[in-house]
């Protein structure tokens, strides 16, 4: 008869641990059933911006080649080791590297520019010879540079990703995840100076010692002269080549709830449609018509943290792991009075 007692509430306190466990670290779903979304893409991933939840994804962790989405974690890179007003020399190195069928601001060598100048060139109109200039002042090297993307990476959660260059140039070798991107893209947001040069529609490039050039941004979201206009549109940055297809990180924000769209692989667009500016509207759409805003307190304390600490383990998980311990140890105590009750 004793046997049988401590069995059972052998049986019920493991019932209780599990139960503690699913509640604490099943990840808060975004609707009861995800609807199946249309979208073109390869690879997606629809993030929502305060509490950092997936609201949608579709193949998030399959490997992908970002294209010119890499340009953001060396914007990222670029603002944490550099001032804005720092002065950059071109040399022939910065510029002979980007193959001729690739975007360029046509930098030349001896040509005086500020590093804000070349960020508004990497981000708006995608130059690639902009993301090598900053790499080698940063770095005095593609391959050095590479390296301190790939620890800034891992620093940051991603665990699918290995970059060889700073502008998203293929290589077999460059690849990512949407799940990554996302993450790159999000840590990304809190850089104002990013997140204002991603909005600009336009920019003109004015070296101190040559000639002007006016640009236009690649991202047709946020023109209201293109056809793919989208009114919550805010930013972020566009990227293609034909290995990787059609990508973008894409942010949208409406009234007071704001979205972060990964869009990887899509078909290259047509004279009818532009798919990846289609997916990235039904994503949103679907994010502004369905998500629930959480606002509990104690949740919204853990979200505020958790921008400052890197994604790869956060204050909540922190706080989750430490909240199932102090429940696995409660548990075990009234599971040791039991056992004294009955002797």
């Amino acid at each position: 008869m004793k046997f049988k007692v401590t069995f059972f509430i052998n049986i019920f306190m493991l019932l209780i641990i599990f139960t503690i466990f699913n509640l604490i670290f099943t990840t808060t779903s975004f609707a009861e059933n995800i609807e199946e979304l249309n979208l073109y893409a390869k690879s997606c991933m629809l993030v929502e911006k305060s509490t950092h939840r997936i609201a949608y994804e579709k193949n998030a962790n399959e490997r992908i080649y970002p294209a010119s989405t890499t340009k953001v974690l060396t914007a990222i890179l670029t603002i944490e080791h550099c001032n804005l007003s720092d002065t950059v020399t071109i040399t022939r190195d910065m510029i002979s590297q980007i193959p001729p069928e690739y975007t360029s601001a046509y930098l030349r060598p001896g040509e005086q520019v500020t590093v804000e100048q070349l960020l508004n060139c990497l981000m708006i109109p995608s130059a690639n010879d902009a993301g090598y200039a900053l790499a080698i002042h940063i770095s005095g090297s593609v391959d050095e540079f590479a390296n301190l993307m790939n620890e800034k990476a891992a620093q940051i959660g991603c665990t699918g990703s290995h970059f060889t260059n700073p502008s998203g140039i293929h290589n077999e070798n460059h690849y990512s995840t949407a799940r990554d991107m996302a993450l790159i893209g999000m840590y990304s947001l809190r850089y104002n100076e990013i997140t204002e040069i991603c909005k600009k529609t336009s920019y003109t490039l004015q070296p101190a010692n040559s000639y002007d050039r006016n640009f236009k941004t690649t991202n047709t979201l946020i023109n209201p002269s293109e056809p793919n206009y989208y009114e919550y549109a805010t930013g972020l940055k566009t990227g293609f080549t034909d290995p990787a297809g059609a990508c973008i990180i894409a942010t949208a924000k409406k009234d007071d709830m704001e979205f972060l769209a990964i869009v990887i692989g899509a078909p290259e667009s047509d004279h009818k449609i532009n798919y990846r500016d289609v997916d990235c509207k039904t994503l949103f759409e679907y994010g502004f018509a369905n998500y629930e805003e959480i606002t509990k307190t104690d949740e919204k304390v853990v979200a505020v943290f958790d921008d400052y600490i890197y994604s790869g383990f956060t204050l909540s998980t922190a706080i989750k792991i430490g909240i199932a311990i102090i429940s696995i140890y409660i548990a075990f105590t009234i599971f040791k009075i039991c056992h004294k009750k009955k002797k």
